[in-house]
């Protein structure tokens, strides 16, 4: 076995001596990838996982009621599921328009206006690239995960270990912050999201004139924003409590390697 170890070092005795002035960027790169496509991972799951999440949504914050208070008109919960339903499709990519159609007043209506219809192409431009990120992070935590395992086996877990758990414990603290600020003043917060994400301006709305924003109030996003950051932590638990445990059972045995 000493014999085959010490091979595999000569094999690639330059590559080795490279890999000892990228191994710590090519990991800190890896966990800050694996912890984007966590994130977007999350916001899938929330948004696509439980079709029921929606309508529970609605009856929440009576959407209907709403809509009979600010537009006058009668829409069913049955009739904003299916509009949802389409909606979700077509910001997935797997609909190519959003013209659809529903029940309102007991007559078939087109339910988005145009600049409704503008505004959600901009939201799913941006999710589409979003999971197009996504592929290309995965291809990319591949490659640095094989080319440290090809250079430097014995690290390779140590490494990817010990950058997870730093990012994720800074990460953690950050997102409390940020969380905190959010639930004091949400508000101020979606608006520069929406100002930074879809600086056209097209997204701000009057629920006296959009069917849209009475659909989704903002107390909804904010709702779907602690789903998705829970879930988030979750994925982030999930990784960082074998992380944790592996860097101190090394520690704990003297088998962590040299810097």
């Amino acid at each position: 076995m000493k014999r085959d170890r010490k091979k595999k070092r000569e094999i690639h005795p330059e590559g080795a001596n490279m890999m000892k002035l990228f191994r710590a960027p090519l990991s800190g790169l890896f966990a800050i990838l694996l912890l984007f496509i966590l994130l977007i991972t999350s916001f899938e799951l929330v948004c696509y996982s439980d079709p029921g999440y929606y309508r529970a949504e609605f009856e929440k914050y009576d959407v209907a009621g709403e809509m009979e208070y600010y537009r006058g008109e009668s829409i069913s919960l049955d009739s904003l599921s299916q509009v949802i339903r389409q909606t979700m499709l077509y910001l997935r990519g797997r609909r190519g328009n959003l013209i659809v159609e529903t029940e309102i007043n007991g007559k078939m209506q087109e339910f988005y206006q145009p600049e409704e219809k503008s505004h959600m192409a901009d939201v799913r431009r941006l999710f589409l690239r979003a999971l197009v990120l996504r592929g290309m992070a995965i291809l990319s935590c591949l490659a640095i995960l094989g080319t440290l395992i090809l250079f430097e086996p014995e690290r390779a877990v140590w490494d990817l270990s010990r950058s997870f758990t730093l990012l994720c414990l800074l990460l953690l603290l950050l997102s409390l912050a940020i969380g905190a600020l959010m639930l004091c003043d949400f508000t101020k917060y979606f608006t520069l999201f929406h100002e930074l994400f879809f600086p056209q301006g097209n997204w701000s709305f009057d629920p006296r004139e959009s069917r849209m924003i009475v659909m989704l109030p903002e107390n909804f996003f904010l709702d779907t924003a602690i789903r998705v950051l829970l879930c988030f932590f979750a994925f982030l638990l999930l990784l960082l409590l074998p992380s944790v445990r592996y860097l101190l059972w090394k520690r704990r045995n003297h088998k962590a390697p040299p810097s």
